[in-house]
């Protein structure tokens, strides 16, 4: 994701994303069932050049955008990316923030959001510096039992064990007379910083797991199990 103010671009920490509603990248696709981004603002599996091409296809992106219609892109540009035997490729754009990215890259970010939509409006954007926390970040989802092909709706969910309940960010809820209330999509993700990944997943799993409902998550998600064979992966594919 990059922060586009029509010719200039500020790039935000990579992120991944896993759509597939169950462990080990199983079962059907989902909006997203949690993120986790690196402390160095890349990936595990990523090297440093495959980054610097997303940034690149991402301003050629924005130059084509302003080439074409006679005037620049403003806002959030969403690039989503996959590296293959042949190179990084895009597979989507998007005009807005990622969901759950956008719960990663704004949790460390530095700089102040509003002094970065105003530089964007008036085009002044280059001169900004946006800066990042070297940390790292995981984000898990809750949703509802058979989300999402038949989730359950209508019943309550209790957040009182998670000691701070701060970190907790509702989606698809409704409020009824002081309860939670399912409303069939994704029901509340929390996210967390950490020097590493996996310090990062350990406390989000620690939270989530005191969530009580007709809910579940993917525990898999930030784990190095799931994240080494990425790595494996994408040693293959290169």
């Amino acid at each position: 994701m990059s922060f586009c103010d029509g010719k200039n671009l500020k790039h935000m920490p990579a992120v991944q994303d896993h759509k597939r509603a169950f462990e080990d990248d199983l079962g059907p696709n989902t909006g997203g069932m949690g993120t986790y981004s690196d402390a160095d603002h890349s990936l595990p599996f990523l090297r440093k050049e495959e980054i610097q091409k997303a940034q690149d296809i991402n301003q050629r992106t924005a130059e084509a955008l302003r080439e074409e219609f006679g005037y620049g892109f403003k806002g959030v540009l969403y690039g989503g990316f996959m590296v293959t035997k042949s190179g990084v490729k895009v597979i989507e754009y998007n005009a807005r923030f990622g969901d759950p990215e956008a719960m990663n890259a704004l949790s460390l970010l530095e700089t102040d959001l509003l002094a970065i939509f105003n530089a964007m409006v008036i085009g002044e954007l280059g001169g900004l510096d946006v800066k990042f926390k070297n940390q790292a970040t995981v984000c898990k989802y809750a949703v509802p039992i058979g989300y999402p092909t038949d989730p359950i709706k209508g019943s309550s969910v209790d957040v009182s064990m998670v000691a701070d309940n701060q970190v907790i960010s509702y989606g698809s809820v409704n409020a009824q007379n002081d309860k939670i209330i399912l409303a069939g999509s994704r029901t509340l993700c929390i996210t967390e910083l950490g020097d590493t990944i996996a310090e990062a997943e350990l406390v989000v799993e620690e939270k989530i797991s005191k969530v009580i409902g007709s809910l579940f998550h993917r525990t898999d998600i930030g784990k190095n199990e799931l994240i080494n064979k990425k790595i494996e992966r994408m040693n293959k594919i290169r």
